[in-house]
């Protein structure tokens, strides 16, 4: 089993793309963490578009064991990317599965590395779909959440996410 844990930058630029349910492709089950709901849910009709991402089955609502881990993962880190990254380490010692954090902040996915959990951003994720034919150039879609997402990300992190795009994920 593949199991993702999603931070809201990622989870709010794939629905925006009407993406996010293609993610689906590469995971059985993708967690949304309290925090990151709450983040996502501030947005104006996101509500609603999580609402209708937890009744496909493939994402589920979760909230962390923990609460003394995340505050140790919070120091520099949002609390979405801090429960995320608590979530994911507290399903690896329970299951039996390959987990993934899904974020783009380079602190995170730098702690993700420490914590010995595969990090992937959301311009892989554009890449891949991509490449699988379910999304359009990621070129393009990366312009359009700069232009109304005010999306942040360097040329060069979109040239090496499209030469990775052939690997799995």
């Amino acid at each position: 089993m593949r199991i993702a844990v999603v931070d809201s930058s990622p989870l709010i630029a794939l629905a925006h793309l009407g993406l996010a349910q293609e993610i689906s492709q590469f995971f059985d089950k993708v967690l949304v963490p309290r925090a990151v709901q709450r983040e996502v849910n501030k947005k104006a009709r996101f509500r609603y578009r999580l609402n209708r991402l937890f009744a496909t089955g493939k994402f589920e609502r979760c909230a962390v064991a923990d609460p003394g881990n995340v505050q140790l993962l919070q120091e520099g880190l949002n609390e979405g990317e801090a429960e995320a990254l608590s979530q994911a380490q507290e399903r690896r010692s329970k299951e039996e599965a390959e987990l993934f954090f899904i974020g783009d902040e380079r602190q995170a996915r730098d702690r993700c590395q420490q914590l010995k959990l595969k990090a992937v951003g959301t311009v892989r994720l554009l890449a891949r779909l991509n490449l699988d034919g379910f999304a359009d150039s990621p070129a393009a879609l990366v312009r359009k959440l700069r232009r109304d997402l005010r999306f942040r990300v360097s040329e060069e992190v979109v040239r090496e996410a499209i030469a990775l795009a052939a690997e799995p994920i």
